[in-house]
């Protein structure tokens, strides 16, 4: 149980900003019955740390042709 006790404490201490992530990431895991590999994980950490800064929206249309 202690590691569910720790969980709840890493909770607690997520800023509110980062709450819809994280629950997705938990019912992701819930679904799958795969485990998730450090490779990965590593993957999810590099892009959480080196957003992207997107496309806008007008950018898409016009290559688009609309």
């Amino acid at each position: 149980m202690a590691g569910k006790e720790q969980l709840y404490q890493l909770v607690e201490q997520l800023p509110s900003e980062e709450i819809v992530a994280a629950e997705r990431y938990l019912r992701f895991l819930i679904a799958h019955e795969a485990p998730i590999d450090p490779e990965m994980l590593a993957s999810i950490d590099a892009a959480r740390a080196n957003p992207s800064p997107g496309i806008p929206h007008e950018e898409v249309l016009r290559e688009f042709g609309l």
